[in-house]
């Protein structure tokens, strides 16, 4: 859902490219199955070629881990100079505790306990092995720039993150997790009236809300 006259901004987009909203990504394949097309290729570690208050909404979907922790500040600056005053930022990731837990309960397998933690090298991104040793998929390892973890994310940590950028902060985890098994495009969230792209993949992620205060 987008309101008429509204802006909103999918940032990191990858294959997961949404109409009605402005899709960015640093990484760019046509050529693909599953294309990467972003509206607007940006250059990583450089601010966004965007006016200052341009958007009603921002939506950060397994972005913030791939952003080195010393430049995450300038990063979230970044994103707070394009947004308009009292717009919703919306921070999905892995939730590296929560994947963890899962697995010691055998409800997750260990490379996507892997595949969630920090790494910074292209074999840590996740195979989908199954028992036997095989791949339950003919794919290589995902890779693109950027595709690195930098840092472990988990729920806790996602909220201080956000916390030194925003106001109104509110763990939104409990609310995605509500609506799975599924939900794996557009959730809507009816606090804010915001269908939101690419959210509630499964339960291993963590989500975080926060506004705009200027």
């Amino acid at each position: 859902m987008v309101l008429e006259g509204k802006n909103y901004l999918n940032v990191g987009c990858g294959t997961h490219y949404i109409e009605g909203w402005v899709n960015t990504d640093v990484w760019e394949d046509l050529t693909s199955r599953q294309k990467t097309a972003p509206d607007v290729l940006v250059k990583m570690d450089e601010p966004y070629p965007m006016e200052d208050n341009t958007f009603d909404a921002i939506y950060l979907g397994h972005v913030l881990e791939h952003i080195a922790w010393p430049k995450l500040g300038v990063f979230l600056n970044d994103m707070k100079r394009i947004a308009k005053p009292g717009a919703p930022i919306f921070a999905v990731g892995p939730d590296v505790h929560k994947c963890i837990k899962r697995w010691a309960e055998k409800q997750e397998p260990w490379d996507m306990v892997v595949s969630t933690m920090e790494h910074q090298d292209i074999d840590a991104q996740i195979h989908h092995m199954s028992e036997d040793g095989q791949f339950l998929t003919k794919t290589p390892p995902e890779w693109w720039d950027g595709a690195a973890h930098h840092w472990n994310c988990h729920e806790e940590r996602l909220e201080t993150v956000m916390r030194t950028h925003f106001s109104n902060v509110q763990v939104y985890s409990k609310y995605v997790e509500k609506d799975l098994p599924g939900n794996r495009l557009n959730w809507y969230d009816e606090r804010t009236n915001i269908r939101w792209p690419v959210v509630g993949y499964w339960w291993w992620q963590c989500a975080v809300m926060g506004y705009v205060e200027k």
